[in-house]
Formats: C-alpha cells, sequence, structure tokens
C-alpha cells in the first residue's frame, strides 16, 4: 500500500512540476529567432535587420544605387543580414503593416521604418516591442508604442540627413551601437 501511496504522490508531483514549467502567456506573435539576444542588451552580430522603406526611395535619382540597394550593401558589409522591404505604391501603409508584421516573425533584431502613415503601424510596432525588436524611425515619427501603452515612440530616430548615403549610413553605426548593446547617436 505505501508503494502505490508513493508512486501516486512522485505522478502527482511530476504533473504539478510539468505544469508550472510550461509558458504563462501567449507571445502577441509567433517569432522564430536564430540570432540570441545577449544580457547586455544587444544583439548577435551577424542577426536580421529588417528595413522597411516607402516606394519612393526605390528609385535612385539621378543614376547611382537606390536606397534599397544602399542598405542591403552597407547592412551586408556591416555583417549584419538585411532584410529590406520596399512598399507597394498601390497600399504603402498596408504592405508596410504586412513587412513589420513578417519581419517580427521571422526574427528581426531591429527595424529602421521609414513610415508612410505612422498611425497605421501602431499594432504592428507594439507588437515588434513586445517581442523585444528595437525600432528605429527613418526621417520622421513613428507612432506611439511600447509595451503597457506608455507613449513610449521609436527607441530612436534619425532625422535631418542630407542624402540617401547620409542616412545609410547613420543607420548602421545605430544599428551597430544597437547590437554592441550600446545607445546609438541619434535623435
Amino acid at each position: 500500500m505505501r508503494r502505490i501511496l508513493a508512486a501516486a504522490a512522485l505522478a502527482s508531483a511530476v504533473f504539478v512540476l510539468a505544469g508550472c514549467s510550461g509558458t504563462t502567456s501567449v507571445a502577441p506573435t509567433p517569432v522564430t529567432s536564430t540570432d540570441l539576444t545577449s544580457s547586455d542588451g544587444g544583439f548577435d552580430q551577424h542577426a536580421v535587420v529588417g528595413v522597411v522603406l516607402l516606394p519612393e526611395g526605390a528609385t535612385p535619382a539621378g543614376g547611382g544605387a537606390s536606397l534599397p540597394d544602399r542598405f542591403r550593401t552597407s547592412l551586408t558589409e556591416a555583417g549584419f543580414r538585411p532584410d529590406v522591404r520596399v512598399a507597394d505604391a498601390d497600399d504603402p501603409a498596408g504592405s508596410q503593416r504586412t513587412a513589420v508584421r513578417d519581419l517580427v516573425r521571422t526574427g528581426a533584431k531591429a527595424l529602421l521604418v521609414q513610415a508612410d502613415d505612422p498611425s497605421a503601424l501602431t499594432g504592428v510596432l507594439q507588437t515588434a516591442h513586445d517581442a523585444g525588436v528595437v525600432v528605429v524611425g527613418l526621417d520622421g515619427a513613428v507612432p506611439a508604442s511600447g509595451t503597457g501603452g506608455d507613449g513610449v515612440s521609436s527607441d530612436y530616430r534619425i532625422t535631418g540627413t542630407e542624402s540617401d548615403a547620409d542616412l545609410v549610413e547613420q543607420s548602421v553605426a545605430a544599428v551597430t551601437s544597437l547590437q554592441r548593446g550600446e545607445k546609438p547617436a541619434t535623435d
């Protein structure tokens, strides 16, 4: 009889402990990450960096490299894995929402966002923040976001650039600082 009671008590303890080891809440979106975030706030050097651009930035003015190509080249040279998305001209806000959502799900550690309609991105940027993605606004504001509706806007902003080359250079410098767990020199 003692053996049966001991076995029942052991089985009960295993079930209780198994129940305690599960997650307590559901993540805001399924996130796949192969780039481990370090304890100091940085992330893996070869992390995915998402870039979400306006449609007009895709065509270079006066020849030269396009803005998406500049981002791909410069982020790759800095050791990151860029995933550059250009908004659809027919529905820029909708395609940017989809792009941000997809980049978060695929494990991007940082997002550089040139918003068409900042208020249209509120929900997906909230999800990005909740998933631990650092958001950098390019050429203007992105909507208030952050956990708990605390009014935190993009984590950082890059504004007042004189050219596409300057925008890309400042953006790559910001991501490099973030990767090392340092606060970037931005607005």
